[in-house]
């Protein structure tokens, strides 16, 4: 049960009527469709018909049914035990599963048990990782290959990357790729990412982070990598006692809640070198060899603008904020006003970098490299679990990337991602009942993602009145993390 989310009140047999079909696999409009689902799946999808009596009808003439939306990067279960108001903004956003970025043994047990909390209208959890690689299980290449096989065994559906060196991030990956479980998460500062793509590594988070992928396409690479191999990891220990754990959790989850403000002035240099030294060429190389390779690429583009601009207004008074729960806010506020105190050239260059974080990921998109959205919501100062996906839309657009590649990378690309291709990500007999009905075309603008009439989150069904009434009821009781 949910204290937010009432259960929906249609049965189990529902048809959306007199709908437009948009399939994101080939960016067609099919208008005038019924679709039926049942238990969970869609099992119709034909041309509009005559009334039923044997299902609920939600009239849908003139509006446009798409998959449900998949935010690839999350940490709902960082808190497993209160995840309800998390759950409840995401589906009153539409987002219907998610990738769990952060885990341990306990949560893979869990979820081995299918003990995990599942308030009513819970998104699916699409994968998870185990613990972090960190200095505290990988400070050296056979640490990192011992915690590898530790969560092969236990179940982890892929390997992060939190905090390593370049060659503790190699080791780690040659024994992930032995093993036949994907690798991905941050590249360490002194990691060429063309290595690591030679290397197989899956996906590459928040596009480094750092300006590690920003080297690669500076024609004064080898200076700004100089620069760059100053920064320090996070003052994780390296060698376990009793409690290590737990204090390893509270140092992570006070650096994550705005690593920026942790920038040191060679760091900033660092950004304004490989920002004046820009070669399109050299990007344009990059992105080849990422689609070469099928590097995976998780933009996260809301999480790094609430990191650079940590002090803005837009973040800082962002009227959402009255879903977060009040602990969430007080640290959310304390990151700001310690990114407030940087130096003036400090965010000068950290605010100078967005333009070439959205330049790469229009080159990226131009080129064919594979990516998916994500938000980095639970957890990220100035993310709003659910809300947070929608503005990642919204950056990507700002980057250049049109609707039907946006509405992709929440779509039919996380069900490749993931293995699903032909499972998931579409509108059509067989898949998963998860679907989200707009009141206009999201194929002319992405903005359409925003104007949500319905929900549809495992064969049941929330209206738009019913998606409002679960935000007010949020609102009462804030509780999103």
């Amino acid at each position: 049960m949910s204290k937010y989310v009432h259960p929906s009140t249609t049965g189990a047999r529902v048809r959306l009527r007199d709908v437009t079909v948009i399939d994101p696999l080939d960016g067609s409009r099919t208008p005038g469709q019924d679709v039926t689902v049942e238990n969970g799946r869609i099992t119709s999808v034909t041309a509009t018909g005559t009334q039923v009596t044997d299902a609920h009808v939600v009239e849908g003439r003139g509006r446009f049914v798409v998959p449900g939306f998949m935010d690839m990067h999350l940490h709902a279960l960082n808190t497993p035990e209160d995840v309800d108001g998390t759950y409840a903004l995401m589906l009153a956003n539409g987002v219907v599963g998610f990738r769990q970025m952060s885990g341990d043994r306990a949560l893979l047990t869990s979820r081995r048990e299918d003990t995990l909390p599942r308030p009513t209208g819970a998104p699916a959890l699409k994968a998870t990782t185990g613990d972090l690689l960190t200095p505290l299980n990988a400070s050296t290449a056979e640490g990192a290959v011992r915690a590898v096989r530790e969560q092969h065994r236990d179940g982890a559906d892929f390997i992060k990357a939190g905090a390593t060196t370049g060659a503790v991030f190699m080791a780690a990956l040659e024994e992930a790729n032995r093993l036949g479980i994907p690798m991905g998460g941050h590249l360490p500062g002194d990691l060429d990412p063309r290595a690591a793509a030679r290397g197989g590594v899956w996906s590459i988070e928040h596009l480094g982070p750092g300006v590690t992928v920003f080297a690669a396409a500076s024609s004064r690479e080898a200076e700004v990598r100089t620069a760059h191999a100053a920064r320090k990891l996070p003052p994780i220990p390296k060698v376990r006692f009793p409690g290590a754990d737990r204090l390893v959790t509270k140092l992570i989850k006070g650096v994550v809640v705005n690593p920026a403000t942790r920038t040191s002035a060679i760091e900033a240099h660092a950004y304004e070198l490989a920002d004046g030294s820009y070669d399109q060429r050299k990007a344009e190389e990059l992105a080849a060899l990422f689609v070469e390779h099928t590097t995976w690429q998780c933009p996260t583009l809301i999480r790094v603008h609430t990191q650079q601009f940590g002090d803005s207004p837009e973040h800082t008074r962002d009227p959402r904020r009255r879903y977060m729960a009040p602990q969430e806010l007080r640290a959310w506020d304390r990151s700001a006003r310690k990114f407030s105190r940087l130096p003036d050239a400090t965010r000068g260059a950290l605010r100078g970098h967005w333009a070439a974080q959205l330049r790469m990921t229009r080159t990226f998109a131009d080129a064919g490299v594979p990516m998916v959205a994500g938000s980095d919501a639970c957890g990220a100062a100035g993310v709003i679990p659910g809300f947070g996906l929608h503005d990642e839309f919204d950056h990507l657009a700002e980057a250049g990337l049109d609707p039907l590649t946006i509405l992709r990378m929440t779509t039919t690309e996380p069900a490749r991602f993931l293995g699903e291709e032909g499972a998931s990500g579409r509108v059509a007999p067989g898949m998963p009942a998860d679907l989200v009905l707009l009141d206009r075309d999201p194929l002319e603008d992405n903005t359409a993602l925003h104007e949500i009439a319905g929900v549809m989150r495992d064969g049941s069904w929330w209206s738009r009145a019913d998606l409002d009434a679960i935000l007010e009821r949020v609102a009462a009781e804030p509780g999103a993390h």
